[in-house]
């Protein structure tokens, strides 16, 4: 098949280095490639290369904007990325430990599972899953 899968969403930030300690201290990320530049482009996530695991590309804000939390929910384009948890309840108690600011309850996921929303320090949207297993029928 000629596209094979999602390689990475991509982030704008007012301060790429902060928002990456962020996640790589609160969600096991680690730094992955940076373009070198002051202030960096990084791709952060959780493999070892950029052929490995799940990654986020954060970008330095060029083009200032709405703030992410000004926007509607159910805003056109993008709105959230999804980190899939192994224990709900403990990521989910571990966020509120680091203060997060929850946009939801607590809800089903599409397909089956837990999720909840939340906002990033920049105040960019993102949801923890954890999908349920279901039996074939």
């Amino acid at each position: 098949m000629l596209f094979t899968s999602l390689d990475h969403p991509s982030v704008t930030c007012t301060d790429v280095l902060k928002q990456a300690d962020w996640y790589c201290q609160n969600f096991g990320m680690q730094v992955i490639a940076s373009n070198g530049e002051n202030p960096p482009a990084l791709v952060i996530g959780y493999g070892e290369s950029t052929t490995g695991g799940a990654m986020i590309e954060l970008m330095p804000l060029k083009d200032p904007g709405p703030a992410p939390k000004e926007l509607g929910r159910f805003a056109p384009g993008w709105r959230h990325v999804a980190l899939r948890v192994s224990d709900f309840d403990a990521a989910h108690a571990k966020l509120k430990e680091l203060g997060v600011i929850f946009t939801t309850e607590i809800g089903q996921a599409v397909g089956g599972g837990k999720t909840i929303l939340f906002r990033d320090p920049e105040g960019n949207e993102l949801q923890i899953v954890q999908r349920s297993v279901k039996a074939k029928s």
